[in-house]
């Protein structure tokens, strides 16, 4: 899944359920970005002016909240003393009056901020501190969740890379040794290991078996001289197999030949 999708999934879950608790026109949020706090996901905007804001640390009601890990709470934004007021022009477009922040805290870091606002009159702020940070703590645990499984993902990408890298090694290993050996029991055997090897039957055998070995090699990253040596061709000869599996194949370069021939599982 997109990492961006399953964020935005992760926010509008949050904010929903704050607001649906709350019953406050708006709320909204962001996450942490290099340079400040994005603010990028709302429910209830009427003019867009907070959409996009980046908030710096210490400045506005955001930037408190960053600076001390915890939730604050202003009365009425407009007329607070105990914050900055360098959002005050798109805080005022939105009509916002009370308005409380809370951290979303992952493993001791600051990950974004959920807010919660009012419109009208103030109103006490206790019972929206107290859903704010329930909505945030919420969000960091969902968000922990799913670094972990992200974590999980990269390793096992990395995994599946070298074992892939020593699959194609172990292919062009026995594709050489089928040349080298003159015992037709042998090469047979060889043969049939090396298809298991591409792990399932080719869905075109396009190329020679002759062309195969000289690919597999190829796609080791091995020069042509490599592959020459371990095949006792000469590079030029090398060369002209793979012109012929250009050609075979309809792609123009080696690296796309690998690529053709991996999607058509004639080499791993």
């Amino acid at each position: 899944m997109d990492p961006r999708a399953e964020e935005t999934r992760l926010w509008a879950s949050a904010l929903g359920a704050l607001r649906e608790r709350t019953g406050v026109p708006m709320v909204f949020g962001g996450a942490v970005v290099p340079g400040g706090l994005r603010l990028t996901h709302f429910v209830g905007s009427r003019t867009g002016a907070l959409q996009g804001l980046l908030v710096r640390p210490g400045a506005g009601l955001g930037g408190r909240v960053w600076q001390e890990s915890d939730a604050v709470v202003v009365a009425d934004y407009g007329l607070a003393t105990d914050i900055s007021h360098d959002y005050d022009e798109p805080v005022r477009s939105e009509g916002l009056r009370t308005v409380v922040g809370a951290p979303v805290i992952v493993d001791r870091a600051l990950r974004g901020v959920v807010y919660a606002g009012t419109r009208g009159l103030p109103v006490t702020g206790d019972r929206l501190r107290e859903a704010a940070v329930a909505a945030a703590r919420t969000l960091a645990r969902e968000i922990a969740l799913e670094d972990e499984v992200e974590r999980r993902l990269a390793a096992r990408r990395a995994h599946d890379g070298q074992a892939a890298v020593a699959l194609g090694r172990a292919h062009a290993e026995v594709r050489a040794l089928v040349g080298e050996t003159a015992d037709p029991d042998l090469r047979e055997r060889l043969d049939r290991l090396a298809a298991l090897l591409v792990l399932g039957t080719p869905d075109d055998p396009a190329l020679t078996p002759r062309q195969v070995d000289v690919l597999s090699l190829v796609a080791t990253g091995a020069s042509y001289a490599t592959v020459g040596e371990r095949l006792g061709l000469s590079p030029q000869t090398v060369k002209s197999y793979m012109r012929d599996i250009l050609v075979v194949l309809g792609v123009h370069s080696r690296h796309e030949a690998v690529a053709e021939a991996r999607r058509r599982r004639l080499v791993p």
